[in-house]
Formats: C-alpha cells, structure tokens, sequence
C-alpha cells in the first residue's frame, strides 16, 4: 500500500495503482465521478458573499430508533433552539423534515419560509394505508436574484433512478443524452411511474433549463462504497437541488449543521470548485 488516500472512500490505494490515481479502485472512481456529476460545478460567481446552511437532523421522534447506535446520538433534537440558530446565524436556510412532522416544525419557522419537495419514491415496506414518498424541505431567505445556468441534475452523466437504473451501462463512461430508465421489480406501477418522473426531469434538465423549481423527484441509490455512509444520507443530485433553491453561488459560505456522512460538504466542495 501507498500513503496516498483514496478521493472517495479515504482508504488507502495500492502501491501498484497508477501514479496519478486518485482513488482506490474503479468502484470508487465511478462512485466519484456518478456523485460529482450529479452536483456539477457551478458557474455564476457573484461579489456578494452570503452565509448560507443545510440542517438534516434526526427527524422528530425518530432519533433513537434511527441513529442510537451512532457516536454522535444525543437524543431528540430541539428543533425550536435549531430554527432559531439557523434564522439568527444565516442569511438563507434548508432545513429537512418528515411529512409527519411537517406542520409541527413549520409552526416554529420564521415568517416567509417556503416548503419545497422532493419526491424520493416509497421505501419497501409493509402499510396498511398509502406508502409516503416524499419528503418536505424547509427553507427561507437565500440569494432572490441568482442567474442560474444549470439546474440538479443537468450536469448528471445518467438519469436519476438509483436502484431503478442499475442495468445502464458504466456512467463514468455514458456521454449520450439520458436513457430510459428500466423499472425494477416486473410490473409495479408505482416504480414505473417513479422511473418516468425521474426521466422527464432528467430529461428537462439536459435541454439546459435555467428554472429554479421546488419539486425534485429523484429515486437514490445506496452510496454503497462510502464507509461513512449513514441512514437518511442524502445523494448528490439532493445536494444541488438545495444549493439551487437557496441561489447559492461558489464564494458563498456554506455550512451543514449535521453532517453526517459528510455527503453535503462533498458536494459543495465539488460545487464551488474545491474538491481534491
């Protein structure tokens, strides 16, 4: 083994791999290069700088149940002490919830906050009653004026779709416009019409459209190759999604409040144009 790390998973890589290698194997350089294409850099760069923060906790009343396990666990989070952290330290905010949770932490929130969606697909499980696939995002304030050129997703060398685009071919190859995305599991309707959002989106994205929108509907995948990976991590074309609903710009300063697997400040390292 080499005392180099790897880019992605920090491992180290082998002293046999090329000299210019910058990760460990080809699993990680495809993982990089899906997550770094998902984010894309951005391109406008303004004068003002502004103080911008994601929030990602636990959501209410499923701290223990999710993350008792983890080094970090320090119970239920105050999210009325948080709401007012972000809304005194920052000049624009996301904050992400449950549905469930929805109307409680929005009564908490300042004045002319807006909810945004993303829409992420129903997990497996079992439900007497309709299965929840989406999930609301908070936030407030951020830059009103930003010229934006790209928009999630645009840059994404494969249509989102997770799991449900597993059969395409290598992305860190694919340079063609999107692909149909294959549904998974025979004929279940809801995956089908999963996989056709996620399509049109991606779709839409590549015809170069400058619109800032509230609604994102992407299917993940398991970042299955990050160690740090933890529950509820969310993936790059989330991360850009909410760098564009806030008009953030590169000289910005970002900071996510609970970083987790670390997945928010990679993305916005590759956004701003400082990643390794």
């Amino acid at each position: 083994m080499s005392d180099r790390t790897c880019a992605w998973c920090r491992g180290l890589i082998p002293a046999a791999a090329r000299r210019d290698a910058v990760c460990c194997s080809v699993r990680c350089r495809q993982a990089r290069h899906r997550f770094n294409s998902g984010v894309g850099v951005a391109t406008d760069v303004g004068d003002d700088v502004l103080r911008l923060a994601y929030a990602d906790p636990p959501y209410p009343g499923k701290s223990r149940r999710y993350y008792g396990s983890h080094p970090d666990y320090a119970g239920e989070v105050d999210h009325t002490r948080l709401i007012e952290q972000l809304s005194d330290g920052y000049d624009g905010w996301a904050l992400s919830t449950s549905a469930e949770a929805l109307q409680s932490v929005l009564a908490m929130c300042p004045a002319g906050s807006r909810v945004a969606v993303w829409v992420r697909g129903e997990r497996p499980t079992r439900s007497a009653g309709p299965l929840n696939a989406w999930e609301p995002v908070i936030y407030w304030g951020g830059r009103r004026d930003a010229s934006r050129s790209t928009m999630a997703g645009e840059k994404a060398s494969r249509p989102p779709g997770g799991r449900v685009a597993e059969d395409l071919p290598d992305a860190s190859r694919d340079t063609g416009a999107p692909r149909p995305v294959a549904p998974a599991g025979g004929h279940d309707a809801s995956r089908r019409a999963a996989a056709s959002g996620s399509l049109v989106a991606a779709v839409d994205a590549s015809l170069g459209s400058a619109r800032r929108v509230d609604v994102l509907a992407y299917r993940p995948g398991a970042r299955t190759t990050e160690p740090a990976r933890v529950v509820g991590a969310k993936p790059a074309a989330f991360c850009r999604w909410v760098f564009d609903l806030l008009g953030a710009e590169p000289q910005d300063d970002f900071t996510d409040l609970f970083a987790g697997s670390g997945g928010v400040a990679r993305a916005w390292a590759v956004f701003s144009g400082r990643a390794a």
